[in-house]
């Protein structure tokens, strides 16, 4: 079995990683992290600068992911990947390596925000190409 969690900097993916590596423990499964931070293409107003930091968080998000994992007796592949939709880089993924589950956490949005940019998880359990665990 192949397991991807899906990992940003929140309390949610946390718990998601938990769940993904309890999981991975029991099964024997093959365990990938990823994370998906913004790149700007272009230097305007110093997007570039931003880009670079954000791939700095993105490594050290990755980092302690696979540190936790690690501490629980689980061997884990890492990805780290720039993208304008993290849900599309996420589903991608998941349908070029065959993974069989993809594990991530949930981030409330209400209102207007729910319905201008809708959610990441929701994205991907709409458009993934194996089952979705959406941990709260």
């Amino acid at each position: 079995m192949k397991i991807l969690v899906a990992l940003d900097n929140s309390g949610q993916a946390l718990k998601a990683l938990d769940k993904a590596v309890a999981m991975a423990k029991k099964e024997i499964a093959e365990l990938t992290l990823m994370t998906v931070y913004p790149d700007f293409p272009e230097d305007e107003g110093g997007l570039k600068q931003a880009s670079a930091s954000l791939m700095q968080m993105a490594e050290k998000t990755i980092a302690m992911g696979k540190s936790e994992a690690e501490k629980a007796g689980v061997a884990v592949k890492t990805v780290i990947e720039a993208g304008y939709s993290a849900a599309e880089n996420i589903v991608k993924y998941a349908g070029k390596n065959n993974i069989d589950l993809i594990v991530m956490g949930h981030k409330s949005k209400t209102g207007m925000e729910r319905l201008l940019i809708g959610s990441v998880a929701g994205k991907v359990v709409t458009y993934a190409p194996c089952s979705v665990l959406v941990v709260r």
